[in-house]
């Protein structure tokens, strides 16, 4: 193997660490802080959308953003894993999304 393709298999795209996170698989360390960086990037995109639905009243589509990210997390061990790790879950509407979790049987690992 050339120097250029053992580079080139040592980074992984951000695609690729994503999913990679999101199964809950071992990340090798210099992808781990990028995965972490990414899932924090979607929670802010979440309380950004809440947000907006808040400001112009939209209560069916605050339902339907907290149930989406429970479902997402729900099927995304590593990125709940980062979820309970996180500030964002402890929010009112993180408290939702566990509550949307705990119901499709997901929960926070003590």
């Amino acid at each position: 193997m050339s120097e250029k393709e053992k580079l080139e298999s040592h980074y992984q795209s951000a695609a690729e660490v994503w999913q990679v996170g999101c199964t809950g698989a071992v990340l090798e360390a210099i992808n781990r802080p990028k995965f972490i960086a990414m899932a924090r990037s979607r929670f802010h995109t979440f309380q950004l959308s809440i947000s907006h639905s808040q400001t112009i009243g939209d209560g069916v589509k605050v339902d339907a953003l907290v149930r989406g990210l429970a479902i997402e997390l729900h099927g995304a061990p590593g990125l709940a894993e980062q979820w309970f790790d996180s500030e964002f879950s402890a929010d009112n509407f993180g408290e939702l999304v566990n509550a949307n979790l705990a119901q499709l049987g997901t929960s926070a690992k003590s």
